[in-house]
């Protein structure tokens, strides 16, 4: 914790202009049974959004990972892969890469579908 803590503080005070947090605080709450051949995986897809930081638009982080969620889903459509019944987002993977003029949020996830 105490390490945390250092890493923080000397991030926020160096001079790196650009920083970068992967896996920003998401939870993925379905269970999957991997025991049994219950689904199967219906592709990978990414989505991701870049924008100015003084443009209009979200104003915060979450605001930015829904845009990248968004857009994951609209590309998995142009696939011909929905999220509709029993099918939901797994190991879905966040990345923010961000300095004082832009921010870039991608997000990865794999589209799986219970069969059981």
């Amino acid at each position: 914790s105490e390490l945390f803590i250092i890493f923080l503080v000397y991030g926020l005070t160096s001079c790196k202009p650009t920083m970068y947090a992967g896996s920003y605080n998401h939870v993925n709450q379905t269970q999957v049974v991997l025991s049994k051949a219950n689904f199967k995986v219906l592709g990978s897809f990414t989505g991701y959004v870049i924008a100015k930081k003084n443009t209009i638009g979200p104003k915060s982080i979450e605001g930015y990972i829904s845009a990248a969620k968004k857009n994951l889903l609209e590309n998995a459509k142009k696939e011909g892969v929905e999220l509709t019944g029993s099918r939901t987002l797994t190991n879905v993977s966040v990345d923010i890469i961000e300095n004082d003029k832009k921010i870039k949020v991608v997000m990865s996830a794999e589209i799986i579908e219970f069969t059981k």
